[in-house]
């Protein structure tokens, strides 16, 4: 009825743009996402850069402002290098819905069908379309458009309020949790992600699959070396040192590159309060 009123026909619509009820749009960020839609036609559907509206509203609030930033900066912006971002979030998306040859995309049958079903029995499917759709539409567009790109725009930005009690974040977070690890296993079934053997998207999926099923044992061998290092005087592994010097070395160099030196703080947050709860409770829980 909207669209009738402003006297626009339906077949001249282009984009569809998905937003969540409770998220906050950056006044140019649509402006970002079509003018990256306008200049390459072979993406499908991009999305943004997902921000913690309510950062300092308690602790809970606190060490998920750097937990956003890993996973809706930094792990889009890795996967949109290769085309392929694995989950693009119900909260900030924009889908293109046909091509300039008139070849339907999102309303694709093959997409809509098996996107609109009811007949769910099995955990595993109720994983896929009752806690995680935004993953499992993203996952049919992989699977289904494998000729064109799923992209992430750093420009454009967006805010979001995040559950600020410990009990609403354990209701999400396992809802959440659960959905990656079964659309995993779905992406392990897409065999047009880009690369080869074993440098390919679907290594990283693997590689991501495992490290979400091994968090909770692996923190406990970190705290393990910290005490016989520490505590025991054993000497620490050069090749331990060198993993760790990596992993904060590519932190800094992003925040370096990004200016995000606010992040500093958050970061610190999240390693004191924020890792035992994203890599042990959660997890196991």
């Amino acid at each position: 009825n909207a669209v009738g009123h402003m006297l626009l026909p339906l077949d001249e619509v282009r984009y569809l743009m998905a937003i969540d009820a409770d998220t906050r749009v950056d006044r140019e960020s649509i402006s970002h996402m079509t003018y990256s839609m306008n200049k390459n036609d072979h993406i499908l559907a991009l999305c943004g850069e997902t921000k913690v509206d309510n950062k300092a509203q308690s602790w809970v609030t606190m060490i998920q402002v750097f937990e956003y930033y890993t996973n809706h900066h930094m792990k889009k912006a890795f996967e949109s290098v290769f085309g392929c971002v694995t989950c693009l979030p119900g909260c900030f998306t924009m889908y293109r819905l046909y091509s300039d040859d008139g070849r339907p995309l999102l309303s694709c049958d093959d997409v809509y069908q098996r996107y609109a079903t009811n007949n769910v029995k099995t955990l595993h499917d109720k994983n896929l379309y009752h806690l995680g759709e935004d993953r499992m539409l993203t996952t049919l567009l992989l699977r289904y458009f494998p000729d064109m790109k799923l992209s992430f725009v750093p420009e454009a930005t967006c805010y979001t309020i995040v559950p600020h009690t410990f009990s609403v974040l354990l209701s999400q977070r396992r809802r959440w949790i659960n959905s990656t690890f079964h659309n995993m296993l779905e992406l392990l079934r897409v065999n047009t992600m880009c690369g080869v053997c074993c440098l390919s998207m679907k290594s990283i999926v693997i590689l991501d699959l495992i490290a979400t099923l091994i968090l909770p044992a692996s923190l406990i061998y970190v705290g393990y070396i910290v005490y016989i290092t520490f505590w025991m005087g054993e000497p620490l592994s050069l090749l331990m040192l060198v993993v760790w010097g990596i992993v904060v070395g590519v932190q800094v160099v992003v925040f370096l590159l990004r200016s995000r030196w606010d992040y500093w703080w958050w970061f610190l947050v999240f390693v004191l309060l924020g890792v035992p709860v994203f890599y042990f409770i959660l997890p196991l829980y």
